[in-house]
């Protein structure tokens, strides 16, 4: 039997990722940022949404990825839940919701537990290929301290 599992897909400077549908609350339009001081270099602001106060992580800056100063018409705050706490996650643009064949999955070359046991592996599309983002594992235990005080 195929299992499938569905993940909502989204670009970073022309590469393609997806974060497990199951860890997605919601996707917004970028929504006025308000800066915080003394924050971690990954983390942009806050946002007030629907009275609730969750932290904005440049998805970029997390990933060292080049930062894009200019966000377009089409950049995207994905809202996740990681560990408990609620944070928005911008990217450049969510595509689809993808369904892929878990056998179709395959470990990401080159990853180390150690630095990047985030990413939870690889999958070839007709769009090219897909890094697969585990958000539980994104931040280590101090940049997760750090973001239960915001």
């Amino acid at each position: 039997m195929v299992e499938l599992k569905q993940f909502v897909g989204f670009t970073l400077s022309k590469e393609h990722y997806g974060i497990d549908i199951m860890a997605v609350e919601e996707i917004i339009r970028i929504l006025e940022i308000t800066p915080i001081p003394r924050a971690p270099a990954f983390v942009v602001g806050i946002i007030n949404m629907r009275g609730m106060v969750i932290p904005v992580i440049d998805l970029r800056k997390k990933l060292a990825i080049p930062v894009n100063t200019n966000q377009s018409e089409k950049s995207r705050i994905i809202v996740s839940s990681c560990g408990g706490k609620r944070v928005g996650f911008i990217v450049d643009q969510v595509e689809e919701v993808l369904r892929i064949n878990v056998d179709h999955i395959d470990q990401a070359p080159g990853s180390t537990r150690a630095i990047d046991n985030y990413i939870s592996g690889v999958v070839r599309t007709p769009k090219g290929m897909v890094i697969i983002l585990d958000v539980s594992k994104l931040f280590s235990q101090k940049e997760r301290a750090e973001l239960e005080k915001i």
